[in-house]
């Protein structure tokens, strides 16, 4: 199997170099990964997320206020802003979780999959408070 992303999964990772422009960071992480998954609203790591009784507004409120700066910092938006160990690995382990799942296309949900499974980020912090494993 070829490591194909969906187009749903190019938009997630679009959203997410956008909400670390939006916060002042200058590098994407697992949680601006999640806050793309919650910005793009509608795939299957969305789903499961409602399913399971979860408010995204709730979350989407508690992982800025863990992540936002305490002063906003001026960065490129022309430049790539690069990702840090975490989320680099959360995106190959996409990979893994689409395979595993005999699944032809990168979908959001490997996404959501693989941010908890990559070790100390935000993003499994945050999801863990709302009993999210």
């Amino acid at each position: 199997m070829e490591a194909k992303f969906s187009q749903r999964v190019k938009d997630v990772i679009a959203f997410s170099r956008e909400e670390a422009l939006r916060l002042g960071h200058d590098y994407i992480g697992p949680e601006h990964l999640l806050l793309g998954i919650i910005r793009e609203g509608e795939g299957m790591a969305v789903q499961i997320l409602n399913s399971l009784g979860l408010d995204l507004n709730d979350l989407r409120r508690n992982l800025e206020s863990m992540v936002k700066s305490n002063f906003s910092k001026p960065v490129n938006a022309l430049g790539n802003l690069p990702l840090i160990k975490q989320a680099e690995r959360a995106l190959k382990i996409t990979y893994l979780e689409a395979k595993m799942y005999k699944s032809e296309l990168i979908e959001t949900e490997h996404l959501l999959l693989s941010i908890l499974k990559v070790d100390d980020n935000l993003a499994a912090t945050v999801l863990s408070r709302f009993n999210i494993t």
